[in-house]
């Protein structure tokens, strides 16, 4: 059974082939427009739809794409996998148990383009999952951690909100989570419908730059203050923790804290750093 992906950040493509790869399954990496040209390449496939990264702009051609895919693939795929992100719960209140099977409450347009994407999905002629995942960090791309690296690096002072709480997950993580479903999807597992995972240990922005701060300071000379602001960086799209039970209890998939990948990603981010320097 092939594995295809919709995915235009390299980073999240490279991790997910290298999880695949080390499983022996091998990974086609392809855009909408050459799915749609080639429909037999669907057949009897599994794809994931990685086009939207959690926190980032829905764009009114991210809905047509996937209606586009679903009016002329969905009966030919094993599995249609989408990443989603929770905006589309962003209505509910702040303290109720963000489950997989609470209503969506969406209240901007992006949210509510979400919602549709998800509901379409649910609703076609094929096995169906969404899965809802965190804000993403990495060792390279556009991310909360890179970012706030490159701005210690820059010498500034960073301001951050220590307020909302997220649950960073690292993009290795979310590949290994998508790699396990994949691996039990081919096996004939009859999963269906939505599902959550974020890294565990949830936090603000504040305490993820003091956890991240510490662990690049032995990398940084002098390296600037970051402070509590009331006005400063925080989560993209204010992207709440999730309850992740149900991926559990399906797939057996169990959360792994986003702190044990930390070191790994800063040591990487910092010797980028320096190499590109000398």
């Amino acid at each position: 059974m092939s594995v295809l992906l919709l995915c235009e950040d390299r980073t999240l493509a490279t991790a997910l082939d290298s999880q695949l790869s080390s499983r022996g399954r091998a990974l086609k990496r392809l855009s909408a427009d050459e799915l749609l040209a080639d429909p037999a390449l669907a057949d009897g496939a599994i794809l994931i739809n990685a086009l939207l990264i959690p926190g980032e702009a829905v764009g009114p051609g991210l809905p047509l794409v996937q209606k586009n895919l679903l009016s002329l693939l969905a009966s030919r795929l094993q599995c249609y996998i989408a990443i989603s992100d929770a905006r589309v719960l962003e209505g509910l209140d702040a303290d109720t148990a963000l489950t997989e099977n609470v209503t969506p409450a969406a209240m901007t347009v992006e949210a509510q383009r979400l919602a549709e994407m998800e509901e379409g999905l649910l609703s076609a002629p094929c096995q169906s999952l969404v899965l809802r995942a965190g804000p993403l960090i990495a060792s390279s791309g556009e991310n909360f951690l890179a970012a706030l690296l490159e701005s210690l690096m820059a010498g500034e002072v960073v301001g951050l909100r220590n307020a909302g709480q997220s649950c960073p997950t690292p993009v290795s993580d979310l590949a290994r989570v998508l790699s396990a479903m994949v691996d039990q999807l081919t096996c004939g597992a009859p999963c269906r419908g939505i599902y959550h995972y974020q890294s565990s240990g949830s936090c603000s922005a504040y305490a993820f730059a003091e956890i991240a701060y510490a662990h690049a300071s032995q990398y940084l000379a002098n390296a600037p203050d970051i402070v509590e602001d009331p006005r400063g960086w925080d989560w993209p799209a204010e992207l709440p923790v999730l309850q992740c039970e149900r991926l559990l209890r399906n797939f057996g998939i169990k959360q792994l804290p986003w702190r044990a990948w930390l070191p790994k990603l800063i040591k990487s981010l910092c010797e980028d750093a320096s190499n590109e320097c000398l």
